[in-house]
């Protein structure tokens, strides 16, 4: 005690005996304002369901490594799926990272814990065929104009969901917002973009989409059916998958649709820099994905090539 007194602000904290719910309810108090809404409701929601139910009544002091770990064994047998354990222990680790930072705990004991092992979600590019009858068995031009987004210029559902008719000029397509949770803001990574817009398929679904009138450029291309914003998780489980269904492609997924839109770039022999400018990825990301792709691209032109200069 006498060598805390004599360090002041700089002696080693003791851990609080605060009850974790507290905590959190102080940490959403003064942080939350801070975050956007749909982080909010989304950390909230965890925190409720998956947090203070289990260890809410526990103190920060005895929030160790050993009880974390155990807390998190708890939730999986209690039928926390592995995506969902993972988000559930990094909003606990973003919380107990603030108790470390305001000298509450020691450490934060969710640090270095590691993942939950999870199956990603099967995103292989879909066939052309499965693509092109997806988009003509769509029930309405609207509909037809969204995959046609996706599959042919590589749109994210967000991005889909924002789009406006003002965005689409001359040839090409500028995506620089997107939506989530019915808010409008940036694009994934904060980088507007520019997507060629030269397939037949995708100008004849905007143009059956845009219909006969001229909607106003800040008309959105893809709204709600009463207008506003496309509620997409609702649009995913009415349209989405009754239609690929019907089309012959019942495991595909919606991303599945991006995938194959950046596999068909790649295939017409573009190169890593353009792919990755038109996707909104990095290169790295670009090439960590498709590497296998760019490697058969460059095949086939290196086969072809000769063939096609002695003509």
């Amino acid at each position: 005690m006498r060598r805390r007194h004599e360090l002041g602000a700089f002696a080693p904290s003791e851990p609080s005996r605060m009850l974790l719910s507290d905590f959190i309810e102080h940490w959403i108090r003064t942080s939350g304002v801070e975050w956007a809404k749909t982080t909010l409701r989304t950390r909230v929601h965890l925190l409720d369901k998956w947090v203070d139910p289990y260890i809410g009544h526990v103190p920060l002091r005895e929030l160790g490594r050993t009880r974390v770990r155990e807390y998190r064994a708890e939730i999986i047998r209690a039928g926390s799926p592995p995506t969902n354990t993972n988000n559930v222990m990094r909003v606990l680790s973003a919380a107990l990272g603030r108790a470390e930072d305001e000298g509450l705990i020691p450490v934060n004991p969710c640090r270095r814990l590691g993942q939950v092992r999870q199956d990603r979600p099967a995103r292989d590019a879909l066939p052309e065929d499965v693509l092109f009858r997806l988009i003509d068995s769509a029930p309405t031009p609207r509909d037809a104009a969204i995959v046609a987004l996706a599959g042919l210029a590589g749109l994210r559902p967000a991005e889909i969901v924002a789009l406006e008719w003002g965005d689409i000029q001359d040839g090409v397509i500028h995506v620089h917002s997107s939506v989530q949770g019915g808010e409008r803001g940036p694009v994934k990574n904060g980088k507007p973009r520019t997507c060629l817009n030269t397939e037949p398929a995708l100008n004849h679904a905007l143009a059956q989409a845009r219909g006969k009138t001229r909607p106003s450029a800040s008309d959105l291309v893809a709204p709600g059916a009463r207008g506003g914003y496309l509620n997409f998780a609702m649009w995913s489980r009415r349209v989405w998958r009754p239609l690929r269904e019907a089309a012959g492609a019942p495991g595909a997924s919606f991303y599945s649709l991006r995938h194959t839109a950046i596999s068909r770039w790649i295939g017409q022999g573009h190169d890593l820099m353009t792919v990755s400018g038109w996707a909104g990825h990095g290169p790295d990301v670009t090439l960590k994905v498709y590497a296998h792709q760019f490697q058969r691209s460059r095949q086939r032109a290196a086969q072809s090539g000769p063939s096609s200069s002695s003509g």
